[in-house]
């Protein structure tokens, strides 16, 4: 009776294949299968870690797929072929976290009879150097699962857990008052454009919210003799406190009002024929564009132009010669390899003191401000948290 409920079972689930062939068929089930509990068995399970001066500690377990019948052991292995294989998945470019960096309590998981999940495992991860924190690099740190006495299966889906460590970003900023004025800043060369990005994070302390009030307090400004990228706060027809995008001979408006005292990432990304601009990583608005080509010979990071309110707070300025997908913009918006391809010009403005500001790529675009028109805020979480 058995063997006839094997191949009644074999012919339900290859259907019109000879019974002769359910003999050698094998099953793909979760009978007696380990894999790491944070997963929840997703191939592509990571979980972010904020970290900042002090250590931060998190759970593994590894789960049994039916309650043991004896004891099994279980090894949590560091595999950072594992972040490797996650980063050409995901878009992303993760360093694997030396193993200095943090420590488990114990490498070996242990599942007791009558259970089906572990003691935990803890993972401490220890402040970033500051080697580590001035690089713009971003850690992340991955395990992997395997049995230590070969009595369960690992589950591959399960088998891979990636902490990613999101920096908390605490570091001065300089806030430019409503005279300030860098003025043109001139490469000597054009520098060709079809796709580009500009990223900054802003905060502003003054801001209308009419119609046609405190409008063209321009940011980000990039030209050439028939191109420009422009991006200010209000303009006539709209709110103050609204953003306004030129580029291309076309215009786009945010659909964001903006609040003062509050920090803002924003990304504006042009493909050639298309423009989106995210704020926090979130898609605000897109348009279609004529595909007129961008280039640049000059820009100003910020323009008096006598319309500017209060005081500007910004914070890593960055121009890239590519599109910057979704995935990127988000996983980077605090902090930067300023190695990173693509990239033209990168201003951190985290100096601390004086007027000169710092070209993290070492392409020569630094600048300067005269006078006494900024001044320096210690201590800044530039995420707003």
């Amino acid at each position: 009776m058995r063997n006839l409920n094997k191949y009644i079972l074999c012919g339900l689930v290859v259907g019109a294949a000879a019974l002769t062939g359910c003999e050698n068929a094998k099953y793909d089930t979760l009978s007696n299968q380990a894999y790491i509990l944070q997963t929840g068995t997703d191939a592509n399970s990571s979980e972010k870690i904020t970290i900042g001066n002090d250590p931060v500690a998190t759970s593994i377990n590894v789960r049994l797929s039916d309650k043991a019948v004896e004891q099994s052991k279980y090894r949590i292995i560091y595999d950072a072929a594992a972040l490797e294989k996650y980063n050409t998945k995901n878009g992303t470019a993760y360093t694997a976290l030396p193993e200095s960096s943090f420590s488990l309590s114990t490498n070996e998981a242990v599942i007791e009879p009558g259970t089906s999940v572990s003691s935990s495992v803890d993972l401490t991860i220890n402040p970033l150097t500051a080697e580590m924190k001035n690089s713009g690099k971003k850690y992340a740190v991955a395990f992997r699962l395997e049995s230590a006495d070969g009595k369960a299966n690992i589950l591959p889906s399960g088998s891979v857990m990636v902490y990613l460590l999101d920096q908390v970003v605490i570091q001065p900023v300089v806030a430019f008052n409503s005279m300030c004025n860098f003025g043109e800043i001139q490469l000597g060369r054009t520098v060709d454009l079809p796709e580009w990005t500009v990223e900054l994070n802003i905060n502003k302390d003054q801001l209308r919210t009419e119609v046609g009030r405190g409008n063209n307090q321009a940011f980000f400004g990039a030209y050439s003799d028939n191109s420009e990228i422009y991006m200010r706060f209000g303009d006539a027809p709209i709110e103050g406190n609204r953003i306004n995008i030129k580029t291309q001979g076309t215009q786009m408006n945010s659909q964001m009002l903006f609040n003062t005292n509050t920090w803002y990432h924003l990304a504006l990304v042009c493909t050639g024929t298309k423009l989106y601009f995210y704020v926090n990583g979130v898609l605000d608005n897109s348009m279609d564009l004529p595909g007129n080509g961008n280039s640049m010979s000059c820009f100003s990071t910020y323009i008096h132009n006598g319309y500017h309110l209060g005081n500007t707070m910004m914070s890593e300025l960055r121009l890239w010669h590519k599109a910057r997908t979704q995935s990127e913009i988000v996983n980077n918006m605090y902090l930067c390899d300023p190695t990173s391809d693509g990239l033209e010009f990168y201003f951190k403005f985290n100096e601390g003191a004086g007027s000169t500001f710092k070209d993290a790529t070492g392409h020569g675009y630094d600048i300067s401000t005269p006078g006494t028109e900024y001044r320096w805020i210690q201590d800044v979480r530039i995420d707003g948290k």
